[in-house]
């Protein structure tokens, strides 16, 4: 998918910050505000060594000296596969996850984007990315379809360590927004849907992305489209993090209330947290809740029994991708204790 578009590198925002005026004009304009350094790379790194620390204790990465770098050495695995949960439902009850959403510098930055209002949803999603593992690159989408509720809803994407082009960070269709929700197909990568994107609109606009660095927060709104570029690295996981926001006052749907995937009651996910600053924090606050509507998928596209197919022929090439990984672990990885 990367040397099917041609990039542009990403304009940073950082010359705008506390200037809300501007930042929303650019963020109207472009789809997309890039910021540079904002989060403290340490508070960063706190987060990422609780995933590796999960991701290792389930075999997914080596442990030991190496698991920090986060070498991939076991088969990779859908999003919402059975295997798939034994780790992101331990990682969905990480404290230093949930209260990321919270730090003062993000929440700076979203009060001069959105308002003195604004706050992140409930919802946290964790993106745990496999090298090798291109069919299932999240595809061109947007995040209307999925969380509904205000226009106005907004995301950042936060990575969790460097992230350079080579290792599948996010890029973005720069002008997207202005064209509203577009029409979704099938796709075997998150949620299974993507956002078919007109020949037109691909013409007229240009794709755009950027080596991040820990620290960096991209922010983008709801009908941005935005996919993940492939995990080229032959042996390294890529991390991250994404949030939603919005203003007080604005409607949501009661998925946005929940943990990610629903499979945890709030009491479960808050066990053993250290403090109850952020626990339960939205029962406070002013919005209304809508009932989220189930959108169609385009005719055209791929039926069920195609699907199946693309699974199938996945499967297989994840396979054999799986078994040179290994070889290359072995040849060119130090090694790790507590591999499993």
């Amino acid at each position: 998918m990367n040397n099917d578009w041609a990039f542009l590198p990403m304009q940073v925002s950082n010359d705008l910050l506390g200037d809300s005026a501007r930042l929303r004009e650019r963020l109207a304009t472009d789809s997309y505000l890039y910021f540079e350094q904002v989060i403290d790379p340490v508070a960063i790194q706190t987060v990422r060594d609780d995933f590796t620390t999960i991701l290792a204790d389930e075999g997914w990465i080596r442990g030991g000296p190496a698991r920090d770098r986060a070498v991939s050495i076991s088969k990779p695995v859908r999003e919402g596969d059975a295997e798939f949960f034994a780790a992101y439902d331990r990682i969905q009850k990480l404290e230093s996850f949930h209260t990321m959403a919270h730090h003062p510098a993000l929440a700076a930055l979203m009060t001069d984007v959105l308002g003195p209002t604004a706050f992140p949803h409930p919802l946290k999603i964790a993106r745990l990315s496999f090298p090798g593992h291109y069919e299932i690159s999240t595809p061109p989408h947007q995040d209307f379809p999925n969380n509904q509720g205000t226009e106005n809803l907004t995301a950042t994407w936060l990575p969790l360590g460097d992230i350079p082009v080579s290792l599948g960070g996010l890029a973005v269709l720069r002008g997207s927004a202005a064209y509203g929700v577009l029409p979704l197909g099938r796709h075997l990568g998150p949620g299974n849907r993507q956002a078919l994107v007109p020949l037109d609109m691909l013409e007229a606009l240009r794709w755009v992305t950027t080596d991040y660095a820990a620290g960096d927060v991209l922010v983008f709104g709801s009908t941005t489209v935005h996919a993940s570029l492939h995990n080229a690295s032959e042996t390294l996981m890529r991390l991250s993090i994404d949030f939603r926001h919005q203003l007080e006052g604005e409607a949501l749907t009661p998925g946005c209330l929940e943990p990610h995937f629903g499979r945890a009651a709030w009491e479960d996910i808050y066990e053993g947290w250290s403090s109850e600053q952020h626990q339960f924090y939205w029962h406070d606050l002013d919005y209304e809740v809508v009932p989220f509507v189930e959108f169609d998928l385009d005719a055209d596209t791929a039926t069920e029994a195609e699907l199946l197919e693309r699974i199938v022929r996945y499967e297989n090439r994840r396979d054999v991708r799986h078994e040179r990984k290994v070889q290359t672990v072995a040849e060119q990885e130090p090694p790790g204790d507590g591999d499993g």
